[in-house]
């Protein structure tokens, strides 16, 4: 059967599903941009990592390809597989735990160093300001404000409620926020 880029994301995943792999290709297409800035910004722009990270999740549509269902958003399935898929690999490298004392200190530096920032410096001073939030709040920021997922679904993937989805949302904003303007 050939290639079809005219069908629904649902669609062509029922159809890979069913064993005809060559559908996955366009999702690939589709999302392979999306989900590899999704993923490098959730590794501090780290983009070997987010590109090991989104061909992983790619391999992981197909090794787990039973587990979606018909109904379901493939969009939210995918990026729950993504969410995954990081979560593993920090699991695997298990790094420091973060120390407060230590990222107050870092973010005073950061503010000194911003005073010399030109206003075209203004997106990387946010980069490196989200760089500093644990990697929960990073996520969630991400998830809404750069990949476009409603409350709803951030819930779903979550595992929460939408109403709680948004209190994070709100809480890492104001920790962003903290950091940023400190």
């Amino acid at each position: 059967m050939p290639v079809s880029t005219s069908l629904s994301d649902e669609d062509l995943m029922l159809q890979v599903q069913a064993d005809d792999l060559d559908q996955l290709t366009p999702l690939f297409e589709r999302y392979h941009g999306p989900l590899f800035g999704f993923l490098t910004r959730l590794n501090n722009g780290d983009q070997e990592v987010g590109q090991d990270l989104t061909q992983n999740v790619f391999l992981r549509v197909l090794k787990y390809r039973a587990s979606f269902r018909a109904g379901l958003s493939f969009r939210a399935w995918l990026y729950q597989l993504a969410r995954h898929a990081h979560a593993d690999h920090w699991q695997r490298r298990r790094p420091a735990p973060i120390d407060l004392h230590d990222l107050e200190h870092t973010a005073a530096h950061g503010r000194a160093a911003q005073a010399h920032l030109t206003a075209t410096d203004c997106a990387q001073s946010v980069q490196e300001a989200l760089a500093l939030l644990p990697p929960a709040q990073r996520e969630i920021l991400d998830l809404h404000r750069f990949q476009g997922f409603d409350y709803a679904e951030i819930g779903q993937m979550l595992g929460c409620s939408e109403g709680a989805a948004r209190v994070k949302a709100h809480r890492a904003l104001e920790a962003l926020r903290t950091l940023y303007f400190r």
